[in-house]
C-alpha cells in the first residue's frame, strides 16, 4: 500500500470512529460500559482499527445507525472471539467491544426491520455466551493456580 493509500484510510478510520463516538452516545443502554477506565473514544477506534483491516468497505458508509453499528461489532466480535480462543487476554475495550456487539443484537432482535439479521444476531449472542463461559474457566483456572 502507498503511503497516499495509507494515509487515506487512516482518515477513513478516524472519521468512522468519530461517528461510531457520536451514535453511542446517543445509546443510553451503553453509557454504564464507559464508566470504566477505557473511554468511549477509545473503544471507537478500536472498532474502526479492526473495521479497517477486516472489512474496509464499512468505512465507506456515509450515515451511521443500529444495522452499520452492529455490523461494525459483528465483524469486530469474530476477530476478538478468534483471539481470546487462541488465549490471548481481550483489553478492556476489546471486552468493551464484545458487551457492545452482545447489546446491539439483543436490541436489534426486537427490531422488525432487521428479520434478514436473525442468523447474525442469533450468532452474536452464542460468541457472547461463549465468550463469558470462557473467561470465567479462565478466572477459574487461575484462582486455582494461587
Amino acid at each position: 500500500m502507498s503511503v497516499i493509500g495509507a494515509t487515506r484510510l487512516q482518515f477513513k478510520k478516524s472519521a468512522f470512529a468519530e461517528e461510531v463516538v457520536k451514535h453511542l452516545v446517543l445509546e443510553p443502554e451503553v453509557h454504564d460500559l464507559f464508566s470504566a477506565a477505557t473511554s468511549i473514544e477509545t473503544t471507537s477506534h478500536i472498532i474502526a482499527a479492526i473495521v479497517g483491516s477486516e472489512t474496509p468497505e464499512l468505512l465507506e458508509e456515509t450515515s451511521m445507525s443500529d444495522l452499520l453499528i452492529f455490523n461494525s461489532l459483528f465483524t469486530c466480535l469474530r476477530v476478538l472471539f478468534v483471539k481470546q480462543v487462541q488465549g490471548a487476554d481481550l483489553s478492556q475495550g476489546e471486552q468493551q467491544i464484545v458487551s457492545l456487539a452482545n447489546r446491539f443484537a439483543k436490541k436489534l432482535a426486537s427490531n422488525e426491520n432487521s428479520m434478514h439479521l436473525q442468523g447474525n444476531i442469533k450468532l452474536v449472542i452464542k460468541l457472547y455466551k461463549q465468550l463469558q463461559t470462557l473467561a470465567r474457566a479462565e478466572v477459574r483456572s487461575k484462582r486455582s493456580m494461587c
